[in-house]
């Protein structure tokens, strides 16, 4: 048997899931997450650590939830920002909220603190991770029936799918998770030990500072 998970507390964490027009489509993303969180640690998307990956990206202050929804209206801003100059561009925009606020659902299982450990004792049998958020997400979003262009979005949104064809939502929701990440370390909202991946060319604007 699995624990209770409130669906009140995930539109309460993720708001912008009200957004979604279709019925079907808005009550399958809360199903994804109800299906991830009852089989993990965490009760709510809030108690999942705000970070990139474990020790990677770690924010000060905040949850994953700051970071899901941070990245689903830069997402939803780039297309509209595109899409006031140049009304002909189309994306579908209840899949790029859908894929906004599932992109990083497999946190659930990669940053769960029994997984963690696991890995951490025996990687030499189960793997370190054993999935990938991105592959434990798009198995999340196919097991409770939500669109394949959502589950793409899952794995195709992450570095180590780089290198295969991105859908155009995909592509939009891979460039805003990335930008997020990005921006959020060169303005001090990460920890300074964990921010290597951003490269050698940023500075760090100190919090507070002008």
């Amino acid at each position: 048997m699995y624990k209770t998970i409130s669906r009140e507390h995930i539109l309460e964490d993720l708001p912008e899931i009200a957004d979604i027009q279709s019925d079907e489509l808005r009550e399958k993303v809360i199903d994804a997450w109800v299906f991830a969180l009852e089989r993990s640690s965490f009760d709510r998307v809030t108690d999942i650590q705000g970070e990139g990956s474990p020790n990677i990206f770690s924010l000060k202050r905040g949850t994953q939830d700051a970071h899901l929804r941070g990245v689903t209206r830069l997402a939803l801003s780039i297309y509209e920002e595109f899409k006031a100059t140049y009304p002909e561009a189309k994306v579908d925009r209840d899949i790029l909220l859908a894929g906004g606020l599932c992109h990083d659902i497999g946190k659930t299982w990669e940053f769960d603190p029994v997984m963690l450990k696991r890995s951490e004792e025996r990687g030499d049998r189960y793997g370190d991770p054993t999935f990938r958020h991105s592959a434990y997400g798009a198995h999340v979003c196919l097991s409770v029936g939500l669109p394949d262009e959502v589950g793409h979005i899952c794995m195709g949104h992450a570095m180590e799918f780089g290198q295969i064809g991105h859908s155009t939502e995909c592509f939009i929701i891979r460039q805003a998770d990335h930008t997020w990440w990005l921006v959020a370390a060169a303005l001090d909202l990460c920890h300074p030990d964990t921010i290597a991946q951003a490269g050698k060319n940023i500075r760090v604007r100190p919090l507070g500072a002008e």
